[in-house]
């Protein structure tokens, strides 16, 4: 084995992991596993036409998990030279000795898994194209949607930040039960948040997109987003305090869902830190509201073949008819509450051990009913179009959410004039049950996963302005 890995970058994968499993001395575990992960990650910042910033980044690593006498114990390396492969080995078999033992620590067995069929994903994940585009590319693709910005209107006054992002990664599990799998996945992101000006009042607002090529993402509908934000709030008023009926944008909304997505995984309830424990069965939403966690979206940016400790991934719904049907499980999270694992586990690189996590995680939308359906509907009530300090303003223990908030007031049914600088006080099993109405305008928004919602009118919320 003297010259064990040092062909690896000519070799795939998971070759390069049976090839690491040999080196495995099988009489010091009872069980292991070895996760691979390559990747490649670009960011591009803008500002008046110029490079601000340029990064680039080229990883590569490994983690290897093992179990002994129902031990744990992780190390990971860098390096593949057969020196730094083995003295992780045995950092992660020192490891173990000190571990708390626990029965329920193990690798995942077939018979765990809540999915028993492999999905056909990949193809879905990872586009060839992707590294077509040239750096200078990239850089042109953001120069352009400035420009295009700044010529969308005349208030216009300048971008606040122009911003884009991509990975190519490639992800490669194997373990003692005999599971292998790989598969590589590439996405871009573009983010622009402009500044409009009207006499002495300015107004920001920013438009997104997501693709696995960045030559298709549309530069003319992330401008046209944020320029519609933006100029809709100059003029902005401040309005006095009262109960009302809130409209959210359908963002706006996705980022409450993520709040609420965070307590629905099984070590938040086990751990006391959700409002939903002890909850299976019961009816949380008014509406017969139906919330997915579906790790198989063919357009879903968190969507993978399986998850961080090998277990497929599948399509869970978590509340069916507003019943709360299911918490999000990985493997040792399920044993402890005696089910299955949903595939939720997840890893932040080669250098942690999976937790539980969200994929794509999302409200099911309505198939008739439009926002200007619902607009309609409110004669009294406050559109929100952009949110302050959600994460900072939520509690999941006591459920308490406050955040600063802007927007279009409503009356009769129509836009009546823009507001700012107030705030909107609720709680989630409130927000939940208050549900008025759910629109058919699905978006998703990045959160701790890939978190979906449509507009939703929530009745009676506390607005506090002047």
């Amino acid at each position: 084995m003297a010259e064990l890995l040092k062909k690896e970058v000519a070799e795939k994968d998971i070759d390069l992991g049976r090839k690491i499993s040999l080196l495995l001395d099988k009489t010091k575990v009872d069980e292991y596993e070895v996760y691979i992960s390559n990747s490649i990650d670009n960011e591009v910042e803008i500002f008046e036409g110029e490079v601000e910033s340029l990064s680039y980044s080229d990883s590569k690593g490994v983690g290897i998990r093992v179990f002994k006498e129902k031990k744990i114990g992780y190390s990971y390396s860098t390096s593949f030279e057969e020196n730094n492969i083995k003295d992780c080995i045995e950092k992660a078999i020192l490891n173990s000795k000190i571990t708390v033992e626990e029965d329920i620590n193990g690798l995942p067995l077939r018979n765990e898994y809540k999915y028993t069929q492999k999905p056909e994903i990949e193809k879905y994940l990872y586009n060839e194209d992707f590294f077509k585009a040239t750096i200078e590319d990239k850089i042109e693709i953001s120069r352009n949607l400035e420009k295009i910005a700044k010529g969308k209107d005349k208030r216009i006054s300048g971008v606040d930040s122009l911003n884009y992002s991509d990975n190519f990664s490639e992800i490669t599990m194997l373990n003692s039960h005999g599971f292998e799998g790989s598969y590589k996945s590439t996405s871009c992101f573009l983010f622009l948040n402009i500044i409009s000006k009207e006499k002495e009042d300015t107004s920001t607002g920013f438009g997104f997109s997501y693709e696995r090529d960045p030559k298709k993402l549309d530069l003319e509908v992330i401008a046209g987003e944020a320029t519609k934000k933006s100029l809709m709030l100059l003029g902005s008023k401040k309005i006095k305090s009262k109960s009302a009926d809130i409209l959210l944008d359908n963002l706006v909304a996705s980022q409450f869902l993520g709040i609420i997505a965070s307590i629905l995984t099984a070590d938040s309830v086990q751990k006391g830190k959700s409002l939903f424990k002890n909850k299976i069965g019961e009816k949380i939403f008014k509406l017969n509201v139906n919330i997915f966690d579906n790790g198989i979206m063919k357009n879903g940016y968190s969507s993978k073949p399986f998850d961080a400790e090998g277990v497929n991934k599948g399509n869970t719904q978590i509340f069916k008819d507003g019943v709360l049907n299911t918490y999000l499980y990985d493997c040792y999270t399920a044993r402890k509450d005696k089910t299955l694992s949903t595939g939720n586990a997840v890893r932040a690189s080669y250098k942690s051990t999976p937790a539980v996590g969200v994929s794509n995680f999302y409200i099911e939308p309505s198939s008739k009913t439009s926002l200007k359906d619902i607009l309609k509907s409110i004669d009294d009530g406050f559109y929100v179009t952009d949110i302050i300090g959600l994460h900072s303003g939520a509690n999941s223990i006591t459920g308490d959410i406050s955040v600063g908030a802007k927007g279009l007031w409503i009356k009769n049914g129509s836009f009546d004039f823009p507001v700012k600088e107030v705030t909107i006080a609720t709680d989630i099993l409130s927000f939940c049950k208050n549900i008025e109405a759910i629109g058919d305008d699905l978006k998703f928004f990045p959160s701790g996963g890939f978190i979906g919602s449509p507009s939703l009118l929530i009745k009676d919320i506390a607005v506090s302005g002047i």
